[in-house]
């Protein structure tokens, strides 16, 4: 007897497999490229929290030369 419609399409286990491999390879690349971008941002807030450190010690020492030279009159009196 004659099948009637759309002959039914035979689903193997192969390609399933293929994707499946294919997609762990993906989620693997992902997550060594997320890693990498996880460490460079740790390093990126440390050097900057080095300049904002490095900036405060150029102010203070700034204001001390300042404070230092007003005491002993270096600086001309303004006005």
């Amino acid at each position: 007897m004659a099948q009637r419609g759309r002959p039914k399409k035979i689903i193997s286990e192969q390609p399933m497999k293929l994707a499946d491999d294919t997609i762990h390879v993906k989620l693997d690349s992902i997550q060594a490229v997320l890693n990498k971008n996880q460490k460079d941002i740790e390093e990126l807030k440390h050097q900057v929290s080095m300049g904002k450190g490095g900036i405060k010690a150029i102010f203070i020492v700034g204001a001390l030369i300042a404070a230092i030279g007003t005491l002993l009159g270096i600086f001309p009196k303004g006005g």
